[in-house]
């Protein structure tokens, strides 16, 4: 949100493609992979699926890189250079990855689209930083919190650096939960 006449904070909340394509890629092709922060498979799950040509333990053993390239995307505003690009830079140097990617790109499309009208979640933003700016008696510091909305099983809350999250569909629909989270992070930027 911001103010005329003065800085102020912005949180925005959402799912994010390529996020979501890389655990779709991960979890149709059943790739044994620790993601950093641990996330359980999709939800709705996905069947088991690895298209003639791609190589699973070439992918999995380039995920972790890509995973990592796919949350550095994930917590910026600019949308170029997206790791899920198949003529882009971070699959030029993962051919298995790529050629997932190429091969599963319609299937994870179209999974993105069944379950786009999900919604993330209704969080209170505006009354925690209230609350916030009450409990310290003045204007928080101007900051910027991505929170990255991923359709997985359970409850997630995990904060990848000081300014991005991850969250699950789940986590953000229970206010009791997500309210005090969000919170913390605020209190912590304010």
């Amino acid at each position: 949100m911001r103010f005329a006449g003065r800085e102020s904070w912005q949180v925005s909340h959402g799912t994010n493609q390529t996020v979501n394509t890389a655990l779709f890629l991960r979890d149709t092709l059943a790739l044994s992979v620790d993601t950093v922060p641990e996330l359980p498979g999709l939800d709705p799950s996905v069947p088991v699926r690895v298209p003639t040509g791609v190589d699973r333990s070439g992918a999995a053993e380039e995920w972790l890189g890509w995973w990592a390239d796919v949350l550095d995307h994930a917590r910026t505003e600019l949308p170029a250079g997206s790791p899920i690009d198949p003529s882009g830079p971070s699959l030029a140097i993962r051919p298995s990855l790529r050629a997932a990617v190429i091969a599963l790109r319609p299937a994870a499309a179209e999974y993105d689209r069944a379950h786009a009208a999900r919604s993330p979640g209704a969080l209170p933003i505006g009354e925690v930083v209230r609350g916030v700016e009450n409990h310290l008696g003045r204007y928080v510091k101007p900051f910027r919190l991505v929170i990255t909305v991923v359709p997985v099983q359970g409850l997630v809350w995990e904060r990848m650096t000081a300014s991005h999250v991850i969250a699950s569909e789940r986590f953000l629909g229970d206010p009791a939960r997500s309210a005090p989270a969000l919170r913390a992070v605020v209190e912590s930027l304010a």
